[in-house]
């Protein structure tokens, strides 16, 4: 049977804008003493972009944490405007990243990233009837972020999928609920 762990004591070691690290520690269920390192970070969206049914948005951006590209849906944590109505993420993350506007919005389920060590959690939507947003009207990208926009079949997605080249987690969850929505 698995058993609850209790905390004993705990403290902040870092706190940044986007996560923070909590110190626990824990007694286990046979007693024994233990130590937890958890990353505690903001929630986040990720958007499944459909243009039509079959195709859909992805980005190719430079991520520093793995010193290399990587193709992925777009996605952007939630800030306190948009605690209460995720939905508002969609929307500024659309702009910012694809300079889209959606036609609607449905959040499909939601995950923990990696429960061994953090608490981040995504809420993931997907959106359909894209329509470009004037010059006018978008919004800045976050400093320093640079991406290409690739419209992507179905089918490409599927065989990047399958050598292996998709391996952004929420990207894979994107391509296996396309897959799901395609019966």
């Amino acid at each position: 049977m698995a058993e609850r762990e209790q905390v004993t004591n705990s403290n902040i070691v870092y706190e940044g804008p986007i996560f923070s690290v909590e110190k626990q520690e824990v007694k286990l269920y046979n007693g024994r003493q233990s130590q937890r390192d958890i990353v505690r970070h903001v929630p986040a969206i990720a958007v499944l972009p459909f243009v039509d049914a079959d195709h859909m948005m992805i980005e190719k951006q430079y991520r520093a944490t793995i010193g290399d590209f990587i193709l992925e849906i777009p996605a952007g944590k939630l800030d306190e405007r948009d605690l209460a109505v995720p939905e508002h993420a969609v929307e500024r993350e659309l702009n910012e990243e694809l300079r889209m506007t959606a036609g609607t919005i449905e959040r499909v389920m939601g995950f923990f990233e990696t429960v061994g060590f953090s608490d981040a959690y995504m809420h993931v939507y997907v959106a359909r009837d894209l329509k470009p947003i004037p010059l006018s009207k978008q919004l800045p990208r976050d400093l320093g972020e640079s991406l290409d926009l690739i419209t992507i079949s179905f089918d490409e997605m599927k065989t990047l999928f399958e050598s292996g080249k998709i391996n952004d987690q929420k990207t894979v969850l994107a391509f296996l609920y396309w897959s799901y929505l395609r019966g």
